[in-house]
């Protein structure tokens, strides 16, 4: 985007006093709204009018349009959002051809480059009146050939059913006039002015926007806010702006830096519009909440109407707070500081490892909540970032960020000790409508166990990896399951109940294993792969296979029953998860132990599961009730001496 750019917000009333004229050049694509389209506008500005919306000054908000001043210095040519400005024309076309005798002025004009044909559409719907659709029909037998006008008569017939139905309602028949009022002074376009801007230019900017790219983010729109020119000039301390503004987009292109803060990369069109958004909430919550204008208009923003470019419009108002009182206020280097303290706190958090795990924790385990989570972390940070005592704002901060965590897994935070870690602990199952407490927990014992370890490794818990789109992250049981049986029935080399029969082969020790008949199970699966019992038309029910199964999970379960406790519980990668197929303990820590050797991630507590390393070990084979009593006393140790929990019996 162009950085040489003003940005402002203007409303229809204010392109009628300015007696705008748009020019839409014949490079652009023709008007191309669908009836669909037309109504979802109307739709929403009705919906908005009937909002109470001046009760709280708030506005509906349209997307941008990017223009440029012609030559003459007068016409503004249109070089994004030509659909919404024609739509905008037809609508008040019919506003116009319904009044009265004294008709009031369109808002703007129109002139289309080398669509002569488009422009008599336009005349003749305006010059005859037309308002119903009904009066329509010659109009579109006229310039219903041309594609253009095909588009601009279905859309205005549209505006023409929407107006005309609420008219004919006595209960709603002056809610065009209400939507009139909102269309004038309340829906606010973002007016994206590019200055200079060379004809090549434009067609560029034109051809990038109309191959998919986001035309306009907050980013740039808060941008162009802080370096539109003075007096036509860019301030040497605007150009530093600039260069500052690239190393800090590059610095939070560093996938570990920001996976650390951010939980959903979509949400964001660049990554710096991620600082603008929690500036924003802070700012907007804080400075903007109480204040107003000479005139008593609020400057606080509602995000629920203005979600799109919510942080736009709070820098937009910003600017005005800060002018309220003082015209001649430095609002560009006020908000510039203030980007780059928000920023500082970031890496600050970032590289301080306890505050790294903890804050990535906190961030994770928020889920879509997360952003609330950082602006309540960012006011803690600062309420004794400026104090005289920096070691004790430290303390201070990383305390409180602990007791973020427990309020994160207890709701009994005031008062949460390692006893009630434990009793929680016991009463979490998988598949009980709790599993993503569970996958919390298990991320909490890892990242604690390796927190713990501080001294003997300074590696942190990769959370680029964690949220990585391309991995995700299962929970799994240590011991298989019964009732997870492979139940795939087409025969296929890739069938999963013969993948998991040509796994059990390898099973060590499986070789002195019997079904209840005396048979081998050795020689049972052989049988079935030869013969494809494990296929219902092979072998009714797959009775032969059931029974290999459930003889081998139970043996090396050390159980014949489901256990959905956290105890078998842990995290792994769902592609080495699945690739296993609900193997037996054995295989499990085979297939674990390689992936450590193929630099795949596998967590650290999960590889501690697996190497048994828990407790004195007496086999290999089996992850026993005495490992799983042992894996829990670990889980409850770990996080109780990272989280600082008193214990219940000691009250230390």
């Amino acid at each position: 985007m162009n950085t040489n750019a003003i940005v402002s917000l203007k409303t229809m009333a204010d392109l009628g006093n300015e007696a705008v004229e748009f020019y839409i050049d014949a490079y652009q694509r023709g008007y191309r709204w669908t009836e669909s389209e037309v109504r979802d506008l109307l739709e929403d500005i009705y919906d908005f009018s009937q909002s109470g919306y001046e009760i709280t000054d708030r506005f509906y908000c349209l997307q941008p349009i990017i223009v440029t001043k012609m030559e003459d210095g007068h016409v503004w040519k249109v070089i994004d959002g030509q659909q919404r400005m024609t739509t905008l024309y037809l609508i008040y076309l019919f506003y116009v051809n319904t009044a009265g005798l004294i008709k009031p002025k369109l808002p703007f004009s129109l002139h289309y480059k080398g669509k002569e044909k488009l422009e008599d559409c336009l005349k003749e719907i305006r010059d005859r009146n037309y308002y119903e659709e009904s009066s329509l029909s010659e109009a579109k037998e006229a310039y219903g050939d041309d594609i253009d006008c095909y588009y601009i008569l279905s859309a205005y017939s549209e505006v023409c059913r929407f107006f005309n139905a609420l008219i004919s309602n006595a209960y709603t028949q002056n809610r065009p006039n209400d939507m009139k009022k909102v269309f004038d002074n309340f829906m606010r376009i973002i007016w994206y002015e590019l200055i200079d801007c060379n004809e090549q230019t434009e067609i560029t900017m034109f051809t990038n926007i109309n191959m998919g790219k986001i035309p306009l983010t907050n980013a740039e729109l808060i941008k162009a806010l802080l370096l539109r020119a003075e007096n036509d000039e860019i301030t040497t301390y605007q150009e530093n702006i600039a260069i500052k503004w690239d190393d800090i987009s590059a610095s939070l292109s560093e996938e570990n830096f920001w996976s650390f803060l951010v939980n959903d990369s979509s949400l964001y069109s660049t990554r710096i519009d991620f600082i603008f958004e929690i500036m924003a909430h802070e700012i907007n919550e804080n400075e903007l909440a109480a204040a107003e204008d000479e005139e008593g208009k609020k400057f606080y923003i509602e995000k629920a109407y203005n979600k799109q470019y919510f942080s736009f419009y709070v820098f937009n108002n910003y600017v005005k707070f800060l002018k309220k009182d003082d015209q001649e206020v430095d609002y560009v280097k006020v908000i510039w500081e203030k980007i780059n303290e928000y920023y500082q706190m970031f890496r600050d958090w970032y590289q301080n490892r306890r505050w790294y795990h903890l804050i990535g924790y906190i961030v994770v385990s928020s889920g879509k909540n997360y952003t609330e989570k950082l602006c309540e972390l960012s006011a803690a940070y600062k309420r004794g970032a400026t104090d005289g005592n920096h070691a004790g704002h430290k303390t201070v901060f990383e305390n409180h960020l602990r007791e973020m965590v427990i309020r994160q897994i207890s709701s009994n935070s005031d008062s949460f000790t390692s006893q009630d870690l434990r009793d929680m602990l016991e009463d979490l199952k998988y598949g009980s409508g709790k599993d993503d407490v569970i996958r919390n927990i298990l991320l909490l014992y890892n990242i604690s166990s390796l927190e713990l370890l501080e001294g003997q490794t300074d590696a942190r818990f990769p959370f680029e990896k964690y949220k990585s789109k391309s991995i995700s992250w299962d929970i799994e049981h240590i011991n298989a399951v019964a009732d997870d049986r492979p139940r795939d029935t087409y025969d296929r080399e890739q069938n999963e109940c013969k993948i998991w029969l040509e796994n059990a082969k390898n099973v060590p020790g499986i070789e002195s294993l019997t079904l209840p008949d005396g048979e081998q199970v050795t020689a049972a699966i052989d049988r079935i792969l030869e013969n494809k019992l494990y296929l219902p038309q092979n072998e009714p029910d797959t009775a032969t296979f059931i029974d290999v199964f459930e003889c081998i999970i139970n043996y090396y379960g050390d159980s014949n029953e489901t256990d959905n406790s956290l105890a078998n519980l842990t995290l792994l990668d769902s592609g080495t998860n699945r690739s296993y197929k609900n193997s037996v303990f054995p295989l499990k820590r085979i297939k674990i132990l390689e992936n450590c050797t193929k630099e795949i991630y596998i967590p650290l507590c999960t590889k501690n599961v697996f190497l048994k390393a828990y407790l004195n070990v007496k086999s290999l084979l089996k992850w026993t009730q005495e490992d799983k009593e042992a894996y829990i006393d670990d889980i409850v140790k770990n996080i109780s001496e990272y989280l600082r929990l008193e214990d219940a019996e000691s009250g230390e």
